[in-house]
């Protein structure tokens, strides 16, 4: 039997164990517990003022933020990839949210990222993305689910710039698009991002920034 019991222990005289326990006692230091790791100041890694620019993989992806839209009722940051909208984003102080996807994919509900994580305890999300009216495509809607992890603080390097407190974040997602023709495809992916503070979405496996422009600021910088 392998489990621990009291009964394995070896014999000790009356004596002893007073003795032991006595020691134990005079030892004993309560130890405070560990404060859990937890993203804060969220808001700061999820810039968007109007104009704010980023560059990607050699300039090859172009993301900005272009004014408002409007979303299932929602107001939200246009954001424009090549000159199109690609996607709409709001943030507050509980949650980044992406409102759109690719320009015609709209999220019920918004697929978001909580500002109050804790390291190592995953997130459950689930989004229904239903295509916008008008646009032609052999997919009805498609589902989305899976855990979203802190995975705590890094940094990371861009231009021979080192970013410190940046957050990584670990995705498991599952993905099942349905077709107008009855039929199902399904896509697992599993993948992290990272965000610095200040500058937004850094790398996520796909894409790498170069440089970018936030409030009129070229970022990152090394500082004076």
């Amino acid at each position: 039997m392998n489990r621990w019991s009291p009964f394995s222990l070896p014999l000790f005289s009356t004596a002893g164990v007073a003795l032991l326990w006595l020691a134990a006692g005079c030892n004993d230091k309560s130890v405070p517990p560990t404060k859990p790791v937890q993203i804060v100041n969220g808001e700061s890694y999820f810039p968007m003022h109007d104009g704010d620019i980023w560059y990607y993989n050699s300039g090859n992806f172009i993301y900005q933020v272009d004014g408002d839209t409007t979303i299932d009722g929602v107001v939200c940051k246009r954001v424009l990839k090549g000159g199109e909208t690609d996607q709409a984003w709001t943030v507050n102080s509980q949650r980044f949210a992406v409102h759109l996807l690719e320009g015609f994919m709209w999220l019920d509900p918004p697929l978001d990222i909580p500002l109050n994580l804790v390291k190592n305890e995953p997130h459950q999300f689930s989004s229904l993305g239903l295509v916008a009216e008008g646009f032609v495509s052999d997919a009805d809607s498609f589902r989305i689910s899976g855990t979203l992890t802190f995975g705590g603080y890094v940094k990371r390097t861009i231009n021979l710039v080192e970013l410190d407190s940046c957050i990584q974040l670990d995705y498991i997602s599952k993905t099942r698009i349905y077709f107008k023709n009855g039929t199902t495809l399904d896509d697992d992916a599993a993948y992290s991002e990272y965000y610095a503070r200040g500058i937004g979405l850094i790398y996520n496996g796909d894409i790498g920034l170069d440089e970018a422009i936030i409030n009129g600021v070229h970022l990152p910088t090394a500082g004076p």
